[in-house]
C-alpha cells in the first residue's frame, strides 16, 4: 500500500521537505522543457532532514526525461536537494507502508 508524501513541480533549484513513517520511497521524476542550447541538467539527492546528511543521488540526468526511483531507509525526515538548470522539473514521492515490489520485479 503507498501513500503520497509529496508532489512538486519547478524550474531552477529546490530544497523539498517531508516525513516518512516507513523509509520506504517511490520517486517518480519528470524533467521537460529542455530550451538552452546545451542539455539542461536535473540532479536530485535525499538528504537526512534531521542532520543534512546525503544518503543518495537517486536522479543524474541530461536533457528532457522521466524516471522512477526506488529508495529505503529508516523512517525519519528527509530532504530532496534538487540542482536544476535549462528545464523544469516536476517529482513526487510515494511512501511504501507494508510489502511492495520495487521497479526490477523484487
Amino acid at each position: 500500500m503507498a501513500r503520497s508524501a509529496g508532489s512538486w513541480q519547478g524550474r531552477g533549484n529546490a530544497t523539498l521537505g517531508f516525513v516518512s513513517d516507513s523509509g520506504r520511497l517511490r520517486i517518480t521524476w519528470q524533467a521537460r522543457n529542455d530550451a538552452g542550447p546545451a542539455p539542461g541538467t536535473l540532479r536530485v539527492t535525499v538528504h537526512s532532514a534531521v542532520s543534512g546528511r546525503p544518503l543518495k543521488v537517486v536522479v543524474d540526468h541530461q536533457g528532457a526525461g522521466s524516471g522512477v526511483e526506488t529508495f529505503d531507509d529508516d523512517p525519519r525526515a528527509y530532504n530532496l536537494m534538487v540542482e536544476s538548470a535549462n528545464l523544469d522539473w516536476s517529482i513526487s514521492v510515494d511512501e511504501f507502508i507494508g510489502v511492495y515490489k520495487d521497479a526490477s520485479g523484487g
